[in-house]
C-alpha cells in the first residue's frame, strides 16, 4: 500500500477509535457513579473525560494530518506555503504510543484493567498497527506497552472502599469492545493483500 493510503486509513481508524471511546464514554455517564483508581471515594469519574478526549483527539488526528503522506495532499491549497511536516513513521509512532498512554489512563479512570470497558481499546492497538503496516518491532514494542499498562492498572481494590455500581457499565463493555472488534475486522479486510 502506498504510504498516502496507510497514512489515510489510519486518519480514519483513528477518527473511528475516538468514536467509540466517546459513545464508551456517554453510555458510561448515563449510569450513576463510577469507580476511579484515582480516588478514594466513588465519584463520577467520567464527567471530565470529554474534554480530554476531545484534546487527546485533536493532538493524534493532527499528528497524522500533518505527516508527509497526508500534508502533501494540501500542498496546492496552500498556494506554496512550506509548513513542517512528520514523516510517515515518525506520525504512526507518536499516535500509536499516545493511543496506548491514552488507552491506559482510560482504564485506569474507570475501574483499572479488571473492569474498566476501556481495556478493549488497549488490546485492539497492536493489532491495527499489524494492520497498518508497522514494523514487527514497533509491533512488539506496542505490545509490550499495552502488556505493561494491562498489569499495572490490574491491582485489587483496596478494602473498605465504597463503590457504587454502575448500572450502565455492561452496556459501555459491550459497546466499546464490539466497536473495537469491528473496527479490527474492517481494517483488516480492508488492508489485506490482494489476491
Amino acid at each position: 500500500m502506498l504510504p498516502r493510503t496507510l497514512t489515510t486509513a489510519f486518519l480514519f481508524t483513528q477518527f473511528i477509535l475516538l468514536m467509540i471511546v466517546y459513545v464508551g464514554i456517554l453510555a458510561l455517564r448515563t449510569g450513576e457513579k463510577s469507580y476511579s483508581l484515582f480516588s478514594d471515594n466513588p465519584r463520577l469519574a467520567t464527567r471530565n473525560l470529554p474534554p480530554l478526549v476531545l484534546g487527546f483527539g485533536l493532538v493524534t488526528l493532527a499528528c497524522l494530518a500533518f505527516s508527509q503522506g497526508f500534508f502533501l495532499l494540501s500542498k496546492p491549497i496552500l498556494s506554496g506555503l512550506e509548513l513542517p511536516a512528520l514523516s510517515r513513521t515518525d506520525a504512526f509512532l507518536a499516535v500509536f504510543v499516545l493511543d496506548i498512554a491514552g488507552a491506559g489512563l482510560l482504564m485506569a479512570i474507570t475501574g483499572g484493567s479488571k473492569e474498566s470497558p476501556f481495556a478493549a481499546v488497549l488490546f485492539t492497538l497492536p493489532a491495527l498497527s499489524i494492520f497498518l503496516r508497522e514494523s514487527p518491532t514497533r509491533f512488539f514494542i506496542y505490545t509490550g506497552l499495552a502488556v505493561v499498562l494491562l498489569l499495572l492498572f490490574q491491582r485489587p481494590r483496596e478494602s473498605g472502599r465504597a463503590t457504587v455500581e454502575n448500572p450502565k457499565h455492561m452496556l459501555a463493555f459491550q459497546l466499546v469492545t464490539l466497536g473495537c472488534l469491528t473496527l479490527i475486522a474492517v481494517i483488516g479486510y480492508a488492508t489485506r493483500a490482494a489476491s
